[in-house]
């Protein structure tokens, strides 16, 4: 009879198109023989032996939690940090160096997925490959005991969209500040002939300095190559996506200038321009719907940040600003003009108590409560020790 756990691991390879029904029942019905023979195998191996999945996919089906395993032999991961579509990151040390690091461990399905590895190894690539303060950094991309990772530079902060969270909205200046360092990442990247589309808070981080990085480059198009997708396909995430990405065609630099607009309007307003049921409906009003200016009008936007989000939010791609070298020169000289200083700010301690970690098969697991301590005896009655 199969386990519990196998058969969360064949509806985990069902949902993710790896193996088909068909595929499922033989193994499973493989396997419930052997056990009428006294012989108990795990799924994951007979996937393995019938070459359902590759050998050195198998290490990443288990339900340890990830920290507890310690794969990585040059990494110590220390605590779970956030979990996505494709990858689970983790806040580690790179042993060698004593670096504090940011560690993606890839999806154990998304390795036998083709396009999905090809997209993490094509981020995992770029981000070791470009250099720019405002672009979090690669350092290595590998595949150890099973497991295919990426390690980056650890920012000691969070999202732009954890912040919004927290305080409801942000300041005009403070959230121009974000969007010129944020403008001047996208410059560096379309001279090297990359389009990031998927631009939103939630893919930008900040520390307590308001310095911020932009991560995520999972849904990037290199300019010239042939597009991944087929036309007609809508890329990125529909609340911030351009009306050129809601359409599904081809699209350059502008798109992102839009996108960066939608979340400059987010981190003012505390929501985004355009909401709807579904996404479809969103989709529309990206396409049809101008943006309205009461909302900035009523919470008292200044002149100059509610220029520069209709500037950028034009639904005519050729009215936007055409570089993103003119936003920072504008933004530049308007927080110049105003004798902007970014103050820092403090960020609530995060619940150790409650945090969880993730096996890598992606299933919570409850972080071990703390070992209490016995009152210490009285200092003259410990034992004295002399080193």
């Amino acid at each position: 009879m199969a386990t519990k756990r196998d058969i969360e691991l064949a509806s985990l390879l069902f949902r993710s198109g790896i193996l088909n029904q068909e595929e499922i029942q033989g193994a499973l019905a493989h396997q419930g023989k052997l056990l009428t023979q006294g012989k108990v195998v795990s799924l994951v191996d007979l996937l393995v032996e019938k070459g359902l999945i590759p050998a050195d996919a198998a290490p990443t089906f288990t339900d340890e939690p990830l920290d507890r395993l310690q794969p990585l032999p040059d990494y110590e991961l220390r605590e779970f940090v956030g979990d996505g579509a494709s990858a689970r990151v983790y806040r580690g040390v790179h042993k060698p160096t004593g670096r504090d690091v940011a560690v993606k461990v890839l999806h154990p399905e998304q390795e036998l997925m083709v396009k999905a590895l090809k997209r993490f190894l094509r981020e995992a690539h770029l981000l070791c490959k470009l250099a720019h303060k405002n672009i979090v950094k690669g350092y290595e991309v590998r595949k150890v005991n099973g497991f295919r990772y990426v390690a980056m530079e650890w920012v000691d902060g969070g999202t732009v969209l954890e912040e919004i969270d927290r305080r409801g909205r942000l300041d005009g200046p403070n959230a121009l500040h974000i969007t010129r360092q944020i403008a001047s990442a996208l410059e560096y990247l379309h001279g090297n002939g990359i389009i990031h589309r998927d631009i939103k808070p939630g893919n930008v981080l900040i520390d307590t300095m308001w310095n911020a990085k932009l991560i995520d480059l999972g849904l990037c198009l290199m300019v010239g190559q042939a597009r991944e997708e087929a036309e007609g396909t809508t890329v990125g995430t529909v609340g911030y996506i351009s009306p050129e990405q809601a359409k599904g065609v081809e699209v350059d630099e502008r798109s992102d200038i839009y996108s960066l607009g939608v979340t400059l309007y987010h981190m003012v307003v505390g929501e985004v321009p355009f909401s709807g049921d579904d996404d479809f409906e969103v989709m529309s009003k990206q396409i049809m719907q101008s943006l309205k200016s009461d909302r900035l009008k009523s919470l008292n936007i200044s002149p100059h940040v509610h220029y520069a989000i209709q500037k950028m939010m034009a639904k005519e791609k050729e009215i936007r600003y055409q570089r993103m070298k003119d936003i920072v020169t504008d933004l530049d000289a308007y927080l110049k003009s105003t004798g902007y200083e970014a103050i820092p700010f403090a960020r609530p301690a995060r619940d150790t108590a409650r945090a969880e970690t993730r096996t890598p098969s992606g299933r919570t697991a409850p972080a071990p409560r703390p070992v209490e301590k016995k009152p210490e005896a009285p200092i003259s009655k410990r034992r004295r020790r002399f080193r």
